[in-house]
């Protein structure tokens, strides 16, 4: 199985080990049921969002769809996990962004977005009894029409994502739901676990005519539905 796969990662462990050992030691020995030798993870992201940028005497308007598939798996290694990523997926993708100048307008469609989103499990976190998830979208330079400067779309991310190179405190901007995304771990040695996310985001730049006479807001709504199915 594991020879199909890509790329290696390892979840890193923020518990003490001593302290973790026993609670497996109870687990496996008190119960008939038998330890996975491998588990399943699916991960479905789904997207809708918008933007807006005034520049001057110019102005864009978007708004855009997108869903991505991120597939692997995982196998205990003594007390840690090795995760495997197998493939990601961009299963759809719409996008449409009106530039509307002072002589004309000019509609920019999906075919014409060259750059599309993707999605990066970076890694999985044990905390105490639970497993987080460290992921992002990756992001692409927007308007698509020309313009006198580009900002970098924020698309959606967990909330242990580290790696962002935004400048924008992606966590800070949540106004419903959660971008928090993890599952118990015991919960993996029993059945499969299914688990469903939401949360909602907003940003907005107010003009500043001392350094750059621009205005920029970029909001989306994100489902996220993990799977992590147990294989004996």
């Amino acid at each position: 199985m594991a020879k199909k796969l890509l790329i290696l990662l390892f979840i890193s462990l923020l518990s003490v080990p001593h302290l973790l050992q026993p609670a497996y030691s109870f687990l496996y020995s008190t119960s008939d049921q038998p330890v996975p030798l491998w588990w399943e993870i699916k991960i479905l992201l789904s997207s809708s969002g918008t933007y807006k940028i005034e520049e001057g005497d110019s102005s864009y308007t978007a708004h855009y769809g997108f869903e991505l598939l991120w597939t692997g798996c995982m196998e205990k290694d003594n007390g840690d996990y090795l995760l495997y990523y197998e493939n990601s997926e961009l299963i759809s993708f719409d996008a449409e962004e009106t530039g509307i100048y002072p002589e004309y307008t000019k509609i920019i469609h999906t075919d014409d977005f060259q750059d599309k989103p993707s999605i990066k499990l970076n890694y999985i976190l044990r905390k105490g009894e639970n497993l987080h998830f460290d992921f992002f979208v990756k992001s692409f330079p927007v308007p698509k029409n020309k313009s006198k400067h580009k900002y970098q779309l924020c698309l959606p991310a967990s909330k242990e994502n580290s790696l962002r190179s935004s400048k924008i405190d992606y966590n800070s901007h949540i106004i419903q739901g959660s971008n928090l995304i993890f599952l118990e771990e015991k919960e993996i040695f029993l059945d499969t676990v299914e688990k469903k996310f939401f949360w909602r985001w907003s940003y907005q730049k107010p003009k500043i005519p001392q350094s750059m006479p621009a205005f920029f807001f970029n909001s989306h709504d994100v489902i996220v539905e993990i799977s992590i199915e147990p294989r004996f």
